[in-house]
């Protein structure tokens, strides 16, 4: 096989390789979350809001609704991104319902082997 043949197989399966790997899930940024709750929100909401023992919230879904609710009430303007964003930071810091994955970051272990006593 002539050497540019070769070379032009090499550089496709190395780009085959690199399209194939895993990659971080898409989801949203609970930092960016913690900053846009703490600069918009956490002026009129305590920690005492989320902590009480009988939440209006049940599931993410409603956290989620939630933070939309206020964000239109409040005519802040934040798009779905943004909203996700104080979901996810809420979630995470005060409620920890299931997340859905189209919201929330997944790590992936598949392929990973086990820690073993010897290592």
């Amino acid at each position: 096989m002539p050497r540019a043949a070769r070379l032009l197989a090499a550089t496709l399966i190395a780009a085959a390789i690199l399209l194939a790997a895993p990659r971080e899930a898409p989801g949203a940024d609970a930092e960016r979350g913690r900053a846009l709750y703490e600069s918009r929100c956490g002026s009129c909401h305590s920690e005492s809001v989320h902590g009480r023992k009988k939440r209006v919230a049940a599931d993410f879904g409603d956290v989620r609704r939630w933070v939309s609710r206020w964000n239109a009430n409040l005519g802040l303007g934040w798009g779905d991104e943004e909203i996700d964003d104080v979901s996810v930071y809420l979630n995470t810091t005060y409620y920890r319902y299931s997340c859905p994955p189209s919201a929330c970051k997944v790590v992936s272990l598949a392929g990973r082997r086990p820690p073993t006593a010897d290592r």
